[in-house]
């Protein structure tokens, strides 16, 4: 039965870290999966230098500025379209980093916890990505696909 297995069964001990001073054109190329080999991540955990978490940065988010950045244009009357607007604004890397974006999430989930809650989690946060953590320090992520493909596993 999938739903009772525990999420350290699946989750994804590889994690990717980057800090909020982390350029947004770095973040992105990470997230494509541009900067390796590996296919891109649905989100990046975003620590403080000290290690401390702050959140999630995912491909919605992004996705999320994009809009922000196109319904500014237009507000403004420029006749740039949004890929215009950011590729001026990444010009220069400093001026928009991971931290211009990131939405600081305290959702995390435990790695003894079931599938069946995780889903809730999930669900209730409109997440598809999220890190597990243990005794305070952030061990693995779990992806909505793996939960899915554990249950596809067990149907078929």
């Amino acid at each position: 039965m999938p739903l009772v297995k525990r999420i350290w069964d699946l989750m994804d001990p590889n994690v990717e870290t980057i800090t909020p001073e982390t350029p947004l054109k770095e973040a992105c190329a990470i997230l494509t999966g541009q900067t390796r080999e590996k296919k891109g991540n649905l989100g990046l955990v975003v620590k403080r230098s000290s290690g401390e978490y702050l959140g999630l940065l995912t491909t919605k988010d992004i996705l999320k500025y994009a809009i922000y950045l196109y319904n500014k244009a237009m507000r403004e009357g420029k006749k740039e379209d949004w890929a215009t607007q950011i590729r001026d604004y990444c010009k220069d890397e400093s001026l928009i980093t991971v931290n211009d974006i990131i939405v600081h999430n305290e959702v995390f989930v435990r790695p003894n916890q079931n599938l069946f809650e995780v889903i809730q989690i999930m669900d209730n946060h409109d997440l598809e990505v999220m890190p597990v953590v243990d005794t305070g320090k952030i061990i693995g992520m779990i992806r909505s696909a793996d939960i899915l493909g554990e249950i596809a596993r067990s149907i078929l």
